[in-house]
């Protein structure tokens, strides 16, 4: 072939695209090869049977995922001993250091936003409404616990920090004065009592500093520890998720040419895969680079940051009802990464490496497709979760609400990183308030941990992926009260 034989082919080629002649997709242009003359014939035959041998090479689809067996079983809560941890103050039984997470695993939290929502209105994903079956329901063992005492029932509870739990807590009480006292927290999981059981608490929680002494002697003065232990032998599983920060611009460029979409009027544009949404779908909030739009999309929410102007919160509106499908996964099965190097870093890495157009095909491998609304920043406040409060950095975490009610308290021992890259973690014990959930939030003992925003966020949730042990605290009178309960029906 001469050198401008194959320039024309080309051209031509593009011509035939751009007036919609042709498909776009690479795979249908061997079609229409006989309509383009004698003179082109050899080196678009060879084009076809290039394009043919590429198609052959894609890997099938993956199998639709089942929940493991037995995922909806409840929690039996059961008392934690009121003894003295060892010396060492291991952590319970845990596995051994964990590779890097999976992409599959980075958290969609989907949280709702009062904008379009409403603060009450569970996200889209949640499954606060999903009822359990009567007989599946948790339920406190009549050998509940009485009021022990924290700092000698949890593990590493003297070293942590929970003023974060206690400022979050705050949030959770000031969303229930709205409530009335007889109402249930949720009336699948009568065990966690009514808003008039947590009254006093709230009353004193609101009052107290956030600081580590005042926090620690009011939750000690508070709460009853009371152990999670699942009936199906579940194994409490954490992750990690954040509030990206990422640079847009007004107006497309080359680098900066992604929109950042609000939700479409048009519902039929709406439900639309990614492959097929474009600037023109919707009204533009800003324009980012391809992957960090990607990503924050992932992560529910984040920060835009403007060259010439203020940093506002893209907050999650909606969704396109399409299916989420992991494009670490996909790279997973093709055979181009391996499992235990799949992390996000390594998927920006595949990126970088393979281009802009390999790297468009393989983002449009997920078809669904987060839309925004642009919110105001408040110092120290994360975005809205499925509650209807805002995020505390390492004081919120997400849940399944059929079995945690929004803002009930847990305790997890749990690995945390410490630094980017560390896969392993240092044993260590926190309390967060329930507040949120998502898409792969599910189970009795699965949670994920909300970081924060920014990019050292970032780097400490994109490693996080450890074995737990849940602990709940209920209110002491409360937890007296249904002791007494269950010791009368035994």
């Amino acid at each position: 072939m001469w050198p401008h034989q194959k320039v024309i082919s080309w051209k031509l080629i593009r011509r035939l695209i751009q007036r919609r002649k042709m498909p776009r997709q690479i795979f249908s242009i061997t079609p229409p090869l006989a309509a383009l003359g004698k003179i082109y014939k050899k080196p678009l035959i060879l084009l076809g049977l290039l394009t043919l041998s590429a198609c052959a090479s894609v890997a099938p689809a993956p199998k639709t995922q089942t929940l493991p067996q037995g995922e909806n079983l409840p929690p039996v809560i059961s008392p934690i001993p009121n003894t003295p941890p060892a010396a060492s103050d291991p952590l319970r039984p845990m596995p051994p250091p964990e590779a890097p997470p999976p992409i599959a695993e980075i958290y969609e939290p989907e949280s709702t936003t009062p904008n379009i929502a409403g603060p009450d209105t569970p996200s889209h994903e949640t499954q606060a409404g999903e009822a359990l079956p009567k007989e599946s329901l948790p339920g406190f063992p009549p050998e509940i616990a009485p009021n022990p005492n924290l700092v000698a029932a949890l593990p590493y509870w003297t070293a942590s920090d929970t003023a974060p739990a206690l400022a979050a807590f705050q949030r959770s009480c000031q969303h229930w004065e709205k409530k009335a006292h007889s109402a249930m927290l949720n009336e699948a999981l009568p065990e966690y009592g009514r808003y008039g059981d947590w009254a006093a608490p709230c009353a004193k929680a609101i009052i107290t500093p956030l600081t580590y002494a005042a926090s620690k002697d009011f939750f000690e003065q508070e709460f009853t520890p009371v152990t999670l232990t699942p009936r199906n032998n579940e194994s409490g599983l954490m992750t990690g998720y954040y509030q990206p920060e990422i640079k847009v611009r007004r107006r497309a460029d080359a680098y900066y040419n992604e929109p950042v979409l609000a939700v479409p009027k048009d519902k039929a544009v709406q439900n639309l895969p990614r492959a097929a949404l474009s600037a023109g779908a919707s009204r533009v909030i800003a324009y980012g680079r391809p992957l960090d739009v990607f990503f924050m999309q992932i992560q529910g929410s984040g920060h835009l940051r403007y060259e010439d102007g203020p940093t506002i919160r893209a907050a999650y509106a909606g969704n396109n009802g399409q299916p989420y499908r992991s494009i670490g996964k996909v790279l997973i099965e093709r055979g181009e990464i391996s499992k235990d190097r799949s992390s996000k870093a390594d998927i920006e890495r595949w990126m970088a490496e393979n281009g802009p157009e390999k790297s468009r095909a393989l983002m449009n491998e997920n078809p669904r497709y987060i839309y925004f609304v642009e919110q105001k920043i408040n110092e120290g406040e994360g975005p809205n979760g499925a509650m209807g409060v805002p995020l505390t950095a390492m004081g919120s975490m997400a849940v399944d609400p059929r079995y945690h009610p929004y803002g009930s308290l847990i305790w997890l021992q749990v690995k945390i990183p410490q630094n980017k890259g560390d896969y392993k973690g240092s044993p260590s014990g926190h309390l967060l308030a329930a507040q949120d959930t998502g898409k792969a939030i599910r189970g009795a003992l699965r949670g994920d941990l909300y970081f924060g925003s920014g990019t050292a966020a970032g780097d400490l949730a994109g490693v996080m992926k450890h074995r737990a042990v849940w602990t709940t605290l209920l209110p002491k009178a409360l937890a007296a009260r249904l002791k007494d309960r269950q010791n009368n029906v035994s």
